[in-house]
Parts: structure tokens; C-alpha cells; sequence
């Protein structure tokens, strides 16, 4: 494992708030915010996208990142860095999350899950 995948692993699981709304609780990797995130010599800068102008979460995000790296002995920097171009769309989302989201609306709606093309 890379020490770019052990700090993703520790920041992956961060809530994004929005979804904790919907009662599927999704971290921001499984949300497609984060965009990449790059060490060199102790410095990690994680580069995050926001779903919406109107996403007010970009100091959380912010704050929750830096806890949990810099508490690490071979991180001595974290620089979070926003997308502000807006590029973030649903699909971004990884498909098993959208897979909770769909089934979460259909129990929420008191529909069932049909069985996908796929499974015959």
C-alpha cells in the first residue's frame, strides 16, 4: 500500500453531511468529491470538488481533513484545495453508493427493488 493509500484511507470516511440528510451516510470518497491527493516529503494536498455553489460544507471538509492527517508523525503539512469550476455531477458518486441511494428512495417510498436486467 502507498502512503498516498493509507492517507486516502484515513480521510475516505469522512461524512458528507448532505447525505447524512438522506439517511444514506456517504464519505466524501464514495461521494466522487475528492479529486486526488498527492504527498511529496511530508506535505499532502488533497484536491476536493464541492457538489453545488451552494455547498457551505468546504470548511468541514477542510477542517476534518487536516485533523486526521496531520496527526500522522510523517505529515507535516495539509493543504486542501476546491474545485470551484463545479464539475462534480451524480454520476461521480461510486456506483455501490448510488445503489443505496436508489434502494434507500424506494424503501423511503414504500416501492421494492425490481431485480436488474442483468440478474435474469
Amino acid at each position: 500500500m502507498t502512503i498516498e493509500e493509507e492517507l486516502l484511507g484515513q480521510i475516505e470516511s469522512i461524512p458528507d453531511p448532505c447525505s447524512l440528510a438522506t439517511g444514506v451516510p456517504l464519505g466524501i470518497r464514495e461521494m466522487g468529491l475528492i479529486q486526488a491527493l498527492e504527498y511529496a516529503g511530508g506535505r499532502v494536498t488533497v484536491r476536493m470538488q464541492i457538489t453545488s455553489p451552494m455547498c457551505m460544507m468546504a470548511a468541514y471538509f477542510m477542517r476534518e481533513i487536516e485533523q486526521r492527517l496531520a496527526a500522522r508523525a510523517d505529515v507535516q503539512s495539509v493543504h486542501v484545495v476546491f474545485d470551484h469550476e463545479l464539475n462534480w455531477k451524480p454520476e461521480d458518486i461510486s456506483a455501490e453508493a448510488r445503489q443505496r441511494l436508489l434502494e434507500r428512495r424506494i424503501r423511503t417510498l414504500g416501492g421494492r427493488l425490481l431485480p436488474s436486467p442483468s440478474s435474469g
